[in-house]
């Protein structure tokens, strides 16, 4: 199945706001309460304690802590699972959801529980003049402590965020941002605010782009539960990741039902084209390791020191499984041993060539993938792959098709 699925690149927001800061902190109430003649504000530390008041614990089960729809159901063709691949910014499987619709107006998004407005990320396009052109924003919700969601691409605020937006300031800009196959360059300026939400208040609106993409997408990540102890998180640029979860899995009853019935690929351009994800977890995986095989994410250097993105780089690869169907695999391919992309095929349970990679040990055998060249893959050949132990494989593109007496001439070491 072609499943051309375009990535509008919001960015990478910050991760945890618990600690930001706005106006309209205090209630009338606590403001009673301060010494008669004082009327200076609190210290910036002050500010912060009581805006963790504000926040509540997070509930031990999480089930219906959504009460609102975020966006209604019958604006949503199909909702991309988790796992997304797009090869060399995401060679890793996506730890966000996309939207597709056949609606052409601008479509209403609200605010899908009691919570916090934490913070606002002004994303904005270089024209060909050099100016910074505001394209969206990307709203994040703390619903309550460690409990952070961020939304995007709102293309329009409600007045009231706008109005709030135009009264903070931010000092968190940046510009100039290229990030690969992305095709633009991007500015973001994040303002961190603090302003409580309603459950189903209106926060924006979103409406599908000149490139009929509807480019909204969520990211959900509950930092109460550790993270798997079996990755090394160093190589990841977004702590996110470590901590992602099904946003739609924070519903419960017949709103979660109507939501999950959308789990799938649609062309936007082609009505009736949903092909719905059978096998489950229905909203898809994210992190696929497995210890001592070959599946899961592996990396062409050491993790940056300074927090910068291997896998943007293009030395990502990842053995994993396709997040509409996944009973077929994808060798991801980020760069430097072939073009970036992605070998697509139905896994073999026998053998070395095409084998399932939850199957591949360290028995010192060099197993062969073949590339036939698609638009997700263009280089015709092969691929060697051999285990070393959990923490190396060794890989080589050669050309020619696979057979049984495989050898390496140079292959590379990749790490995870």
């Amino acid at each position: 199945m072609d499943k051309k699925k375009i990535i509008f690149g919001a960015g990478v927001v910050a991760l945890l706001v618990l600690i930001s800061f706005g106006s309209g902190m205090f209630t009338k109430k606590e403001e009673e309460k301060k010494p008669e003649g004082k009327t200076e504000e609190p210290m910036f530390v002050d500010k912060i304690k009581e805006q963790f008041k504000l926040i509540p614990i997070c509930p031990e089960n999480l089930s219906g802590i959504l009460t609102s729809p975020l966006i209604e159901p019958e604006y949503i063709s199909s909702i991309t699972p988790l796992g997304n691949l797009s090869p060399p910014g995401h060679t890793s499987p996506v730890d966000h959801s996309y939207f597709s619709t056949y609606y052409k107006e601008k479509i209403p998004l609200y605010a899908p529980a009691d919570s916090w407005i934490t913070q606002i990320t002004e994303i904005s396009l270089k024209n060909s003049s050099g100016d910074y052109i505001p394209k969206g924003y990307v709203v994040q919700y703390t619903v309550c402590k460690g409990l952070v969601l961020d939304f995007a691409n709102y293309t329009e605020l409600s007045e009231s965020l706008t109005k709030e937006l135009k009264e903070t300031e931010s000092n968190d800009c940046e510009r100039d941002i290229e990030k690969p196959g992305h095709g633009y360059i991007e500015g973001q300026c994040h303002y961190r605010v603090s302003i409580p939400i309603k459950s189903g208040d209106l926060v924006g609106y979103t409406i599908v782009n000149e490139e009929g993409i509807l480019p909204f997408e969520i990211w959900a990540a509950n930092y109460n539960v550790p993270a798997r102890s079996d990755v090394n998180w160093d190589y990841y640029q977004d702590n996110r990741y470590a901590h992602s979860l099904c946003t739609f899995d924070l519903y419960s009853g017949e709103m979660k039902d109507a939501y999950y019935k959308k789990f799938g690929f649609s062309d936007n351009k082609i009505k009736d084209s949903f092909v719905p994800r059978t096998v489950q977890p229905l909203c898809g995986q994210v992190n696929q390791n497995i210890a001592n095989t070959i599946q899961g994410m592996w990396f062409g250097e050491e993790p940056k020191k300074d927090g910068g993105s291997i896998e943007f780089d293009g030395k990502g690869l990842a053995f994993v499984h396709d997040n509409i169907d996944p009973t077929t695999a994808n060798l991801s391919i980020g760069g430097t041993l072939m073009s970036p992309g992605v070998i697509q095929f139905k896994p073999k349970h026998t053998g070395i060539i095409d084998r399932e990679f939850s199957e591949v040990k360290a028995d010192g055998n060099i197993y062969c993938y073949n590339s036939p060249g698609t638009w997700r893959q263009k280089d015709i050949g092969k691929l060697l792959v051999q285990l070393v132990n959990n923490e190396m494989v060794k890989v080589e593109y050669q050309k020619g098709v696979c057979d049984s007496s495989e050898k390496f001439i140079t292959p590379v070491a990749y790490q995870r």
